[in-house]
């Protein structure tokens, strides 16, 4: 009776351990993997592998607005960066200028002055930062983009030769820029004709020589207007276009955004495989069925500028149609699998080690840039499809 009773709870155990077992393990992502025209294309589904995140932001600094305890450091700021050391790269639009920060948000130093001379800037646009800690300004008045040393020492300046959007580098020093062609307008009516841009993306050495192509890519599309008082340009944001960017090891990421999809292009221009995923076009409610409206039918699948976190990650921010809508990211591993999307209140420019760094308006209308920390603990998670069985198991890091 004993052995009986032994063998029956010796059986039992394993039968629920094999129950158990199959219990804690999640659905299979689905994604979907194949080659068209030589490429290998990797499709994911609607839902992220992990969930839906809506982490709590707890602010750990702030520069600007009107209680800037630092003294209004900050007037009006349009760009921000991380150097590898953690130090923050504010672009000041309003004093024309880089303000430069530490990871605990104490300035540091200034870098750059209104002017047109050597070293000055007169319409700074974008920047960008190499490891090594040296800026680069794109200043489009001025058709030209200023490198400065890390600490600040004024380098080397060189021309543009056609209008350009977005700087950025790479690991190895070498800078990229976004050169916008128009081409010939097409006629839509007699008063209206149709243009679309294309971007070439350009990558340089150090001293601005030595170019490299990538593309061209689909631009945005714009209306000319010909009413016999003048000519007249009809755009909208919503009008999709190429959003790109590049990683620390050269790799170039391209994605037209009328559909949800990104190229990845090696350093010779090579594409080595797309990614992207499921997507219901979204209705754009500004769109009129007019040939003299510029607004196009759907929303784009997601902003153009996106970025890149310091572990590898692609962050790509999904359009926003109202000023009150939540800020949603989608998060993609360097492999294209599409990991989680995250929810917050502000826009994102850069992640660095768990923070999040945001230019937000303050109640009395200023511009202020904080860095918050992400904090994923708590009920603040929806699970997927593909994550949920897995809610007691421990939760792998996020960055």
């Amino acid at each position: 009776m004993k052995t009986q009773i032994k063998a029956g709870l010796s059986l039992g155990g394993v039968f629920v351990w094999i129950v158990l077992a199959a219990v804690a393990q999640p659905a299979a992502y689905p994604v979907q993997t194949k080659v068209v025209d030589g490429v290998r294309s990797v499709m994911n589904p609607v839902e992220p592998r992990d969930g839906v995140f809506t982490p709590k932001y707890v602010e750990e600094w702030s520069v600007g607005g009107e209680n800037d305890p630092q003294g209004e450091l900050v007037n009006r700021p349009f760009e921000v960066r991380i150097g590898t050391d953690g130090l923050v790269y504010i672009l000041d639009w309003g004093d024309t200028c880089i303000r430069i920060f530490d990871a605990k948000g104490k300035f540091v130093r200034q870098v750059g002055r209104k002017g047109q001379g050597p070293g000055e800037i007169d319409t700074p646009a974008y920047i960008d930062v190499t490891p090594a800690g040296e800026i680069y300004i794109l200043d489009s008045r001025n058709m030209r983009i200023s490198r400065f040393a890390k600490d600040g020492t004024f380098l080397k300046s060189f021309r543009m030769d056609k209008f350009s959007s977005l700087v950025r580098t790479d690991g190895l020093g070498r800078i990229y820029r976004g050169e916008e062609s128009t081409a010939e307008p097409s006629g839509t009516s007699s008063n209206y004709r149709e243009i679309i841009q294309t971007l070439t993306i350009v990558r340089m050495d150090v001293e601005g020589g030595n170019p490299r192509r990538f593309g061209p890519f689909i631009g945005r599309k714009f209306l000319q207007k010909s009413d016999g008082a003048g000519v007249m340009m009809l755009g909208s944001q919503a009008s999709p276009t190429t959003g790109w960017g590049v990683d620390r090891n050269g790799g170039v990421y391209a994605g037209y955004n009328e559909k949800y999809e990104v190229g990845v292009y090696d350093s010779e221009g090579k594409i080595l495989f797309r990614f992207g995923r499921k997507f219901e076009p979204v209705k754009n409610p500004r769109y009129k069925p007019s040939t003299a409206y510029a607004q196009p039918e759907n929303q784009p699948a997601f902003n153009p500028e996106f970025f890149f976190d310091e572990t590898g990650n692609i962050w790509l921010p999904l359009f926003r149609a109202g000023d009150k809508d939540p800020f949603l990211y989608d998060i993609f591993s360097p492999e294209g699998i599409y990991i989680r999307q995250i929810v917050v209140p502000f826009r994102i420019y850069r992640v660095w080690k768990g923070n999040a760094y945001a230019v937000v308006e303050t109640e009395e209308g200023f511009k202020a840039v904080k860095c918050y920390r992400l904090d994923f603990s708590g009920p603040n998670r929806t699970p997927s499809t593909f994550s949920q069985t897995q809610e007691k198991s421990p939760r792998a890091p996020l960055f």
